[in-house]
């Protein structure tokens, strides 16, 4: 007999989304809908048993209604009798006394999850399905580790069952992408009666074999950001028996599309110009586009750029539009210099219109005033540097 598992991870449910502007809460939406789209999956083919290895919020502190929609998810799968297994991850692991309690526990409480709160200790549950014993254990993210410190260094699993099953939300040696300067799971701590490590944390989908253990991570449900513009999102479906992981598939899932443009900018080009042309040949409304600039900045080419002019239209034709300036700056012709010797510095032209100010006044207050405000000016304008 063999158990079904649908393994997700990384569904950063309320991102703060702040750069979306107006399109904010569009974008948070986003995420919610992968949830959902994962969470319909399972209602539909009922797995066995259903983990997540961490960071299903993107904070400690979701908001109401976000809180309240996973809590309406989870009791659906519970009356499903569908297992839930959990872990915090790095966005939602309290990280202090004064952080309070992990978002996660509030389900866990009601009944409809189980979460292995603990990051120094590996928590064990075992249930029989299907007449397999299931061993499944859990380490949320320890925000104290070093980036030379192996998670399961000297932790191990009782593997006792006829499945083996530990949810650890790091990166784990060998797969791309990994998290620079983050602690790693060597493969060497990997216990050797495991037989799935159900990782999260890395947003890419990836698998490898280590000895007799499966590792995946099956990534982030949404676009985090433009360095996972290619990733396929999804999560994971496997098929498991006691002689280990028999298949093993990522399910896809449909989400907003992003794209970078890299543009190198011809000297003395009209930017705007060439911008606002692109965005309306990729018009898509569900599009979040970036631009990579590259290239020259010449003056000719800085009278006329208007970024936020480029930005609104994008706005109007994508779902939202960034710039990234990785230009080359040229110094202006000489004739477009002011000659040196007519510059003054900010605390000099500062000084000479305001006294021009108090000689000017006859109002003794406001002289007083216009006293108070040049010496408070000058010793701002000193401490920034204005000299």
């Amino acid at each position: 007999m063999s158990i079904k598992i649908l393994h997700t991870s990384d569904s950063h449910l309320d991102v703060p989304a702040v750069k979306f502007q107006a399109r904010r809460y569009e974008r948070k939406k986003d995420f919610l809908n992968a949830f959902d789209a994962v969470m319909a999956y399972a209602l539909e083919k009922k797995p066995d048993l259903l983990i997540h290895s961490g960071d299903l919020f993107d904070g400690l502190n979701p908001r109401n209604p976000v809180r309240a929609h996973v809590m309406q998810t989870f009791r659906k799968l519970y009356d499903n009798q569908i297992p839930i297994y959990i872990i915090s991850g790095n966005h939602d692991v309290p990280r202090a006394r004064r952080h309070g309690v992990a978002p996660l526990l509030e389900y866990a409480r009601a009944g409809f999850v189980n979460f292995f709160p603990k990051w120094n200790t590996i928590q064990t549950n075992t249930i029989t399905i299907n007449g397999l014993d299931i061993e499944i254990s859990g380490l949320s993210f320890n925000p104290s580790l070093l980036p030379t410190e192996d998670p399961l260094h000297h932790l191990s699993i009782p593997g006792k069952g006829d499945v083996n099953i530990l949810l650890a939300h790091y990166n784990v040696e060998g797969l791309r992408g990994s998290f620079p300067h983050e602690p790693d799971i060597l493969l060497k701590s990997i216990p050797k009666n495991l037989t799935y490590l159900a990782a999260g944390h890395n947003h890419q989908f990836q698998k490898q074999q280590v000895g007799s253990t499966t590792v995946c991570t099956p990534g982030s449900t949404e676009h985090v950001s433009f360095a996972e513009e290619t990733h396929k999102k999804g999560f994971v479906w496997l098929e498991v028996d006691s002689d280990g992981v028999q298949q093993i598939k990522q399910i896809p899932i449909d989400t907003r599309p992003m794209k970078t443009i890299d543009i190198t900018i011809p000297k003395d080009a009209n930017i705007n110009e060439l911008l606002t042309k692109e965005i309306t040949r990729l018009r898509n409304p569900q599009l979040i586009l970036r631009f990579r600039l590259k290239g020259v900045m010449t003056i000719k080419s800085a009278e006329k750029y208007r970024r936020a002019e480029v930005v609104r239209h994008g706005f109007a034709k994508c779902f939202s539009t960034e710039i990234i300036d990785e230009l080359d700056y040229i110094s202006p012709d000489p004739d477009y210099l002011v000659p040196e010797t007519d510059l003054k510095p900010p605390n000099t032209q500062y000084r000479e219109y305001v006294l021009g100010r108090i000689k000017q006044e006859t109002d003794p207050e406001k002289k007083k005033l216009l006293q108070n405000a040049l010496e408070r000016g000058l010793a701002l304008l000193e401490e920034a540097g204005g000299w």
